[in-house]
């Protein structure tokens, strides 16, 4: 069994829980899976997501694991709500100095040359003119628990999550060392 998919309804909340067996034995535990929970509420000022994510293992916070992440993808590959982790590359405000994850809202693309062997590419041009690229929502990571909360779904072109994914970045860099690609090779999807 891949994943099994619950839908619910109750009042102003809606929930959906996602169930998912590991897939890759190369794939690190910490970006397996077990399984998710994406709620959407009418709040006072508007509609908001949350997103729960269990791994199998400790989500590294020390910073030195290297550039990986987890996303909500919701209208195909625009306004994909993403928590991730990529030092030493400095692109948000709100980033954590320790673990150096933060949250974006931003587009892919199909992969360029520059990203062969990816799955896809992030669109830095577009990603940087969406209101949502810097946006300080709240998360946390408390061992294999991941949430982010209250993001307004209008900031997500508001569209609703059709997939969740862990994944690993491999940014391209200029002679200066800023990146001139992001490349986004997908670990798992639910």
């Amino acid at each position: 069994m891949k994943t099994i998919r619950l839908m619910t309804l109750f009042g102003s909340v809606a929930s959906m829980i996602l169930v998912s067996s590991p897939s890759w034995a190369e794939t690190p535990n910490y970006l397996k899976v077990k399984q998710a929970e994406v709620e959407w509420e009418n709040k006072s000022k508007g509609k908001v997501l949350d997103v729960e994510i269990e791994t199998s293992a400790a989500v590294p916070m020390d910073g030195k694991a290297g550039a990986f992440g987890y996303g909500a993808l919701t209208d195909g590959t625009n306004n994909v709500l993403i928590l991730v982790t990529h030092l030493p590359i400095q692109d948000s405000t709100h980033v954590d100095p320790k673990s150096g994850f933060h949250a974006h809202v931003l587009d892919l693309k199909k992969p360029t040359a520059a990203c062969d062997g990816a799955t896809l590419e992030v669109d830095l041009e577009n990603s940087g003119n969406n209101t949502g690229f810097d946006a300080n929502y709240t998360w946390s990571i408390k061992g294999t628990k991941i949430k982010i909360e209250g993001v307004p779904v209008t900031d997500l072109g508001d569209a609703g999550v059709e997939n969740l994914v862990s994944f690993t970045i491999k940014p391209v860099l200029d002679a200066q060392q800023n990146p001139t690609n992001l490349c986004v090779t997908v670990a798992e999807q639910i």
